[in-house]
């Protein structure tokens, strides 16, 4: 991971002084955040990960590289996570969950959210004209957990009951997901990823309003198990012009 940081250090400022670049405008972004897990083959073949709605915020940077390129460095707070549920064929016995051994755990679904603070380094080509502009964008990002995650575990159980017809229950309960350095069932605290993003933009007098959207496609596995983060972020821009 350190080695990632100095890296990407490293890339911004060779990037900044080799083109000469100048700020142009600051802004920021509200987001919408939909995320999901890619899980290891192992845990693909027992359950499925859906996205899961989260928000975030961003602020940014521009700066002129020339030829209508630019360069975006960015503080962005962004929530991930991701729904997950066994797969439909599957059951455990109820003893292995501290039921009695008559009972059977049909299904297991999951919610988790995660809470990171990404550093995006976007390099963007421009195009357009006039009061209307858009924009494709790509680069490399860290992103540190700035909390403990969080997570609900819904067990659905069914049983024989005294007059031996099947009944079932919901069995719900919390948990913390601590972020440290992933061993434990902890996932870890860092991750590295690469960054696509598009884009329109409304040119104003002083400034624009963006209509971003952005993908941040995971490279580490967070936890021993194997998973890492998949993000698609939607979001409202504003930047002013110096």
């Amino acid at each position: 991971m350190k080695n990632r940081v100095l890296f990407l250090a490293a890339f911004v400022l060779v990037s900044l002084n080799a083109a000469f670049a100048q700020l142009s405008g600051i802004g920021f972004r509200p987001m919408a955040t939909f995320s999901t897990y890619k899980l290891s083959q192992d845990l693909n073949d027992n359950y499925d990960s859906y996205l899961r709605l989260g928000g975030g915020g961003a602020l940014f940077a521009e700066f002129n590289l020339g030829s209508r390129f630019t360069f975006q460095p960015e503080v962005v707070y962004v929530q991930r996570g991701a729904n997950i549920k066994s797969e439909s064929r599957l059951y455990w016995d109820g003893h292995h969950f501290g039921y009695p051994r008559d009972y059977r755990v049909n299904e297991i679904r999951q919610q988790e959210t995660l809470h990171y603070i990404d550093i995006p380094l976007m390099f963007e080509k421009n195009f357009g004209g006039g009061n209307v502009g858009a924009y494709v964008a790509f680069g490399p990002a860290i992103s540190i957990a700035v909390a403990n995650g969080s997570g609900r575990e819904e067990l659905f159980v069914t049983h024989l009951n005294s007059e031996g017809k099947e009944t079932s229950f919901t069995d719900r309960k919390e948990y913390i997901i601590e972020m440290g350095k992933g061993r434990n069932d902890d996932y870890r605290k860092g991750d590295f990823s690469v960054n696509l993003g598009t884009g329109l933009v409304l040119i104003l007098d002083k400034g624009e309003i963006g209509l971003d959207v952005r993908y941040s496609h995971g490279l580490r596995n967070i936890d021993i198990s194997g998973i890492k983060n998949r993000t698609l972020q939607v979001g409202l821009s504003y930047m002013h012009y110096f």
